[in-house]
């Protein structure tokens, strides 16, 4: 993974290439796009469009893998996926299946889950490789090719590094960072707290105040219900606003999660990823997932107490646990 000035770089020289064919064509008389009829290309911000191109539907396509200009799609609102071992295929679904964390959550947990949920233990960043692994036991290599995996490995490594991998700020059609946003990605692993094995797990990744769900397995009976249901508990302790779950299936609606329109998504993303950019998803060791799931009960005041004060979390590496991230030449 690069350094956050290599990105900036890269994104100037995107800008620079953009602007000197916008001007080339408009000279011309002729259109670059057309951003009134075609929703699809407005979405898409300018300084990408050297890499990145609409391709149908929801789906975009460019055929680079580079981790920073994958993070740099996830801080506009795409879900990063491949369609194959040589293009990476960026989704900004029609409509985003999304559940709202605060104010006023709306996660539903069973009783069912609840109880279960006693039997694992959830962590963060310990077994990256085989979650990978899992996914592709459950549902072949789908679109987890190895050219994605390696992104994904490079951002959480930045991730667990040096606290985030810093993308560029850029905002109203200009082509000129104005600033850095972080993106942290994660492994979440589910675990059998008898046995210690795998029992399922997820990749994902933050955006500001919203937490995005890649893909995920299971191979034991109930976790994948447990893991969904102590990481969205997990996620209203640190403080986060939404869960992204990507495309509607009946399993999220029960869990929550509602339609929203991608235009709204979008604005809600750069609204999120400046307004609450230092959210930071924790969970030392391997916790309980019962005791995670009933944090906040009426009968658990302690900890209530403490997750009134402490609902903001500050970066990763302020916690001493970081390192710290060297200075380009």
């Amino acid at each position: 993974m690069t350094s956050s000035s290599a990105l900036s770089h890269l994104i100037h020289r995107v800008g620079s290439t953009m602007s000197n064919g916008m001007s080339s064509a408009l000279k011309n008389g002729g259109e670059v796009y057309n951003e009134e009829v075609d929703d699809a290309l407005a979405l898409l911000p300018r300084y990408l469009r050297v890499y990145v191109s609409h391709y149908h539907d929801d789906f975009y396509i460019a055929k680079s893998f580079d981790p920073r200009l994958v993070a740099q799609l996830m801080v506009e609102g795409f879900l990063p996926i491949a369609g194959s071992s040589r293009f990476l295929l960026p989704k900004l679904h029609l409509e985003r299946c999304v559940l709202q964390l605060s104010p006023d959550s709306k996660l539903h947990i069973s009783k069912s889950t609840r109880k279960k949920s006693k039997r694992f233990q959830l962590s963060l960043n310990e077994a990256f490789d085989d979650v990978v692994k899992g996914c592709h036991k459950q549902h072949g290599i789908n679109w987890l090719f190895p050219p994605i995996v390696s992104a994904f490995r490079a951002l959480q490594k930045e991730t667990i590094d040096y606290g985030d991998c810093q993308t560029q700020l850029v905002e109203n059609g200009s082509f000129q960072p104005s600033g850095t946003i972080p993106v942290r990605f994660y492994s979440v692993e589910i675990w059998n707290a008898e046995t210690g094995a795998l029992a399922g797990g997820e990749l994902g990744y933050t955006v500001g105040g919203i937490y995005s769900s890649l893909t995920g397995f299971t191979k034991e009976d109930a976790a994948g219900s447990v893991q969904l249901a102590a990481l969205g508990k997990l996620l209203l302790q640190c403080g986060f606003l939404r869960w992204d779950l990507g495309m509607e299936m009946e399993y999220k609606r029960q869990l929550g999660a509602e339609l929203i329109a991608r235009t709204d998504f979008v604005r809600e993303v750069h609204r999120t990823r400046v307004e609450n950019k230092d959210l930071v998803l924790r969970c030392n060791g391997r916790k309980n997932a019962k005791e995670i799931i009933d944090f906040d009960r009426p009968d658990n005041d302690a900890t209530n107490t403490k997750r009134r004060s402490g609902a903001k979390h500050e970066r990763t590496q302020k916690d001493g646990g970081a390192k710290k991230r060297p200075h380009d030449e």
